[in-house]
């Protein structure tokens, strides 16, 4: 693995099981990504870029070939050593927000940090600071119900970015959001992924978020056809 790669993938195939055969999401995909990259998996649905992403994330694991992420081999780990992984160097991004109703913005925030053990006087400075960069300063003690679409999503870039990960992974992190929502969202997060050089990678469609992104990787029926600087 490349010395500045953050993903590694080698012949990979995803099938799975339909009825009594089986359907080939992922063939024969081959794909490294270095540190600080801001790419999207980009395709129609059922390209294949979710579950590719899923994969990347470990929340999925390939039938064939190799992942290795972060420097870690994601290729027969146990659900735990994933989760340990995804605890601590990566952060989800998803369409529908994931956020907990009965906790604050402040509270949801705060989550990865309680589960990477972080004192309660060093957890405060954190959430603040990530606050802070996605402008919710004024929604610190709010709910879910009581925010906007735009403030929610805000909510969850927080909550990804808060413990500051190598990687972060975002699913459709515009499709609930209108126009304008969409380019604040977007402007945040190239702001992120230049001053704390996070690596970020999208699956989408949006037209909106391409725009934004500096390399374009296009899926078409489960394999990689471009690979696209922009």
């Amino acid at each position: 693995m490349e010395k500045n790669a953050v993903i590694s993938i080698k012949n990979l195939v995803k099938k799975f099981s339909v009825g009594d055969g089986h359907f080939t999401a992922l063939k024969d995909i081959n794909l490294t990504l270095n540190k600080g990259e801001f790419t999207g998996l980009v395709g129609p649905s059922g390209s294949g870029k979710t579950t590719l992403l899923n994969i990347i994330g470990g929340l999925d694991s390939a039938s064939k070939g190799s992942v290795n992420v972060l420097q870690h081999s994601m290729d027969n780990t146990t659900h735990n050593e994933r989760a340990r992984l995804r605890r601590k160097y990566m952060g989800f991004i998803f369409q529908s927000y994931n956020l907990l109703p009965v906790y604050t913005v402040f509270e949801n925030i705060e989550l990865p940090l309680i589960l990477n053990k972080i004192v309660p006087s060093e957890r405060k400075r954190i959430v603040d600071q990530a606050i802070e960069w996605v402008g919710l300063e004024d929604k610190r003690d709010s709910r879910p119900n009581k925010l906007s679409g735009g403030e929610c999503q805000r909510t969850a870039i927080a909550r990804a970015i808060v413990h500051q990960p190598a990687m972060v992974m975002a699913d459709e992190p515009t499709a609930n959001l209108d126009a304008e929502n969409s380019h604040n969202i977007m402007k945040i997060l190239v702001n992120l992924n230049e001053e704390i050089e996070t690596s970020f990678v999208f699956a989408t469609h949006d037209e909106k978020i391409m725009g934004y992104l500096k390399r374009i990787i296009r899926l078409e029926d489960g394999k990689i056809v471009k690979d696209e600087i922009s």
